[in-house]
């Protein structure tokens, strides 16, 4: 229930900024999924063979190369921008002795079609209002520069280069050193490359990178940067980002600024997304397109952490009993006339129907009684006598004592 609240919230943003629901499936062929992840190593993915069309099929691994394809063969007789939005679950394969699978729910947006610093403002501005809205006040945003790592790392030779990104990715200097003087880089890329490590931080950052990366090309991407960040201040969100341009792990599609959001709690990401102008090329739709995706049960995780419950978020679970089958509908549909999620069940007796409230993780019971009925809190099992049918300002008191206790 907390789970289908929380992507309901998360959801309930992406409305709120014009993104429109599309619905992809989690089984597709392998062709489809393989061409928008291009580099990809086919042992992380489930596959199986299509038992009507012999076709190999996989489990989706990722849900943005669904989302390009639905706009090259399905949106293009509409308007750019496209922004859509979705929510399913993803499969991966974990390495390991044990090879297991791990499916993750996600929730997420695609702005297909606005490129500049507006677009990836836009993105990082709905998953930060998400964050709010949901509860999460302590968080951060960090922002990377994927062209960065194509021009830094472009004088490492190609065995070496995932150490090298998983190394800046720890700021681990001294070892990072070590592993460049064994790869045979030369002096002046080394330390552009363990320079990586210290720029972290807001805004001075990229005065500091200035300094160290002078080709036109890493200016340029610096200065992309900068316009995002720049347009997230103007917004009121500055406080709420970091740049990290030490961090270079990315999916092979994106093509520029990339961000993470981060919190206490799970240990990983709580989301993950970025420009990726490359991959609607694939799909024979070439398109500027950026995105980001929330890893559900790691919000959910995160909130936690900080004590966030979105139970009093939840509607109010009622279940009804005792009395006629008239009676028990009728104020049924009084309580969900309320919005509260009412059950009708036929008890013999009340403790038969406390049994089963409690059972089924319900908050109130409604158990009539002569001309008027007992509500009993589930949560501490306190009753009170109700006579007659309730206004509106006794049915909002009724609601808050059953929900949170308050004894007005």
């Amino acid at each position: 229930m907390t789970r289908t609240l929380l992507w309901q919230g998360l959801m309930e943003t992406f409305d709120l900024y014009g993104y429109q629901r599309v619905t992809t499936p989690p089984v597709e062929y392998a062709d489809v999924i393989e061409r928008g992840l291009g580099t990809v190593d086919r042992r992380d993915l489930v596959r199986f063979i299509e038992p009507d069309s012999g076709e190999v099929a996989l489990l989706r691994p990722d849900m943005t190369p669904q989302i390009a394809r639905i706009v090259a063969t399905r949106l293009q007789d509409r308007p750019a921008p496209w922004r859509l939005c979705y929510e399913g679950t993803i499969v991966r394969r974990r390495r390991g002795r044990a090879r297991k699978q791990h499916q993750v729910l996600q929730c997420g947006i695609e702005c297909v079609g606005l490129k500049g610093p507006e677009a990836d403002a836009e993105v990082i501005e709905v998953a930060v209002r998400a964050c709010e809205r949901v509860g999460l006040r302590d968080f951060l945003v960090e922002l990377a520069q994927v062209k960065i790592g194509a021009e830094v790392l472009d004088h490492v030779p190609a065995n070496a280069r995932l150490a090298v990104v998983e190394t800046l990715a720890a700021k681990d200097a001294t070892n990072l050193e070590k592993l460049l003087k064994s790869a045979g880089v030369i002096a002046n890329e080394r330390r552009r490359l363990i320079m990586l490590c210290d720029l972290y931080g807001d805004r001075s950052v990229l005065s500091d990178a200035r300094r160290g990366l002078r080709n036109s090309a890493a200016r340029r991407a610096l200065d992309e940067l900068e316009r995002v960040v720049e347009r997230l201040e103007s917004a009121g969100l500055g406080d709420r980002v970091a740049i990290d341009l030490s961090d270079l792990r990315r999916h092979s599609y994106y093509t520029g600024v990339s961000m993470t959001l981060l919190a206490a709690g799970p240990g990983e990401p709580l989301g993950m997304g970025g420009r990726y102008d490359d991959l609607l090329r694939r799909y024979d739709a070439p398109a500027p397109a950026t995105g980001f995706a929330f890893e559900v049960d790691n919000v959910l995780w995160a909130l936690s952490e900080a004590g966030v419950s979105l139970g009093g978020k939840l509607p109010l679970r009622a279940v009804v009993a005792g009395g006629s089958d008239a009676r028990r509908r009728r104020t049924a549909e009084l309580w969900r006339g309320r919005s509260a999620r009412v059950a009708v069940i036929p008890s013999k007796s009340i403790e038969e129907a406390k049994r089963y409230a409690k059972a089924w993780d319900y908050d109130l019971l409604i158990w009539h009684q002569g001309s008027g009925a007992r509500l009993t809190r589930l949560s501490d099992g306190r009753s009170r006598t109700l006579k007659g049918e309730p206004g509106d300002e006794l049915f909002a008191k009724l609601i808050s004592w059953a929900r949170v206790g308050d004894e007005t």
